[in-house]
């Protein structure tokens, strides 16, 4: 057990607001707020490769069925055919569903080619697809699935790429022929994502329910993935470790 003034000090430098919701899990004892706030720090760790294989597999499962829709739309004013490169030449809807997001792409794919050591053979290349996809947020492929909310600007744009493309993206999906289960796993884990990046407390989180969404997507994906990913997770492992009752 730490000395008593390491346990102050550490909740004084870590901050009282910050420190709040743990010192109120625990009866404002400050050793047990510092133990649980020691292990939301591992259950955000435990939980970083799940959200990054899940994420890793979303978006390239979606990326390549775009890719297949896009080569098959043609441009209404020129009549030419768009390339598979839809974070470049992207057809409608898809050219207003993301020009904020391949914008911002755009901008930290060009701040990457500058950091790049002046001998790096792709210093000073072009921009390419690949480029622009692995500047993408998790936030960006909920925005692209359908949604129940008819009020929402891109409901109908959102149907017209899961009826055409994105549907395919989930070869192994059952029972949702709409797409709005897979939306809103990917949304709460978009959710989930930001606050263990942001290292926020997980104590209001349901844990197991977010784990199995983590896999239940994984698995309409690709059950072999999804099957690997159970094997290295310890989010479960971790939970059974939490020092009070959530």
């Amino acid at each position: 057990m730490p000395k008593r003034e390491t346990i102050i000090a550490v909740n004084r430098l870590i901050h009282p607001v910050r420190m709040a919701p743990y010192q109120a899990k625990c009866g404002n004892d400050p050793h047990k707020a510092l133990e649980l706030y020691k292990w939301n720090l591992a259950m955000s760790a435990a939980f970083q490769p799940v959200l990054a294989v899940t994420e890793v597999a979303l978006r390239n499962a979606i990326d390549a069925q775009l890719r297949i829709w896009n080569r098959k739309q043609v441009e209404p004013r020129s009549g030419t055919q768009c390339s598979p490169d839809w974070l470049i030449d992207p057809a409608k809807p898809l050219n207003s569903m993301t020009r904020g997001a391949r914008r911002t792409a755009k901008k930290h794919a060009d701040e990457a080619d500058l950091a790049r050591h002046a001998t790096h053979p792709r210093r000073g290349a072009a921009v390419s697809h690949d480029d622009l996809l692995a500047q993408l947020t998790f936030g960006m492929w909920p925005k692209l699935l359908p949604t129940s909310d008819r009020t929402d600007t891109n409901y109908v744009a959102r149907q017209v790429l899961w009826n055409q493309a994105l549907r395919h993206s989930f070869p192994h999906a059952v029972n949702d022929a709409k797409g709005v289960v897979i939306s809103s796993r990917a949304q709460r884990l978009h959710g989930l994502r930001n606050r263990v990046s942001h290292m926020e407390p997980l104590l209001s989180v349901n844990i197991t329910a977010r784990h199995n969404d983590a896999l239940r997507l994984l698995g309409t994906i690709s059950p072999e993935v999804r099957d690997w990913c159970a094997g290295l997770s310890r989010v479960i492992e971790v939970k059974r470790r939490c020092p009070v009752e959530l």
